[in-house]
């Protein structure tokens, strides 16, 4: 059962994707240029005023949201046991994240038609240096048991988050289990392909 914080938290992340989707679904059918930030507030059912809680900028809103967060993640594996083997801990973070992200997947399709439209915008709001980002998440896999080096972490935590995304796509293309394609994709992977 959620915490009331976690409710909180869960229906601020469902108000910031609607807002997005409204914002994206504008910039595409009627031009970048339209997507005001009155024109998104009105299709999100919200005041200006209460899309400025959400988002600095208007380009904040029509770029997608990190499907994870590197602290996240780190925390995630952190919660982890300490003797547990690194693949087991990342798989078993996979399957937290890949059960969040199935849902918001849908809509990815439509961030990825406006990025290849207009590139630039992804350009504007990146703050964080993606490499240092990773860089964190590397070095917390690199701690777990079973890690023989830099190249192994970096290898598993590509591999794990490549099986994830792969397994998410294929659940929103065929309409199968996210759940149930994940665990082949794992296993996949863990068989050395």
């Amino acid at each position: 059962m959620e915490t009331p914080q976690e409710r909180r938290d869960r229906r601020r992340a469902e108000k910031r994707q609607a807002i997005r989707t409204a914002a994206v679904k504008i910039a595409l059918d009627q031009g970048l240029e339209a997507a005001t930030v009155e024109a998104i507030s009105a299709a999100a059912d919200i005041s200006p005023r209460t899309f400025f809680n959400y988002f600095s900028v208007k380009e904040e809103a029509l770029v997608m949201e990190p499907l994870w967060r590197p602290e996240e993640f780190t925390g995630l594996l952190a919660a982890r046991p300490d003797d547990e083997p690194a693949f087991e801990s990342l798989k078993a973070v996979a399957r937290i994240l890949a059960a969040r992200v199935g849902p918001i997947w849908a809509d990815a399709r439509l961030f990825g038609e406006l990025r290849r439209r207009h590139p630039e915008l992804a350009a504007k709001v990146r703050a964080a240096d993606e490499t240092k980002l990773m860089e964190d998440v590397f070095a917390a896999v690199r701690d777990r048991p079973g890690v023989a080096g830099k190249l192994h972490a970096r290898l598993l935590v590509i591999g794990t988050f490549g099986a994830t995304i792969s397994a998410v796509q294929e659940a929103a293309e065929s309409g199968g289990s996210v759940e149930e394609l994940l665990e082949e994709a794992l296993t996949l992977l863990e068989n050395g392909l």
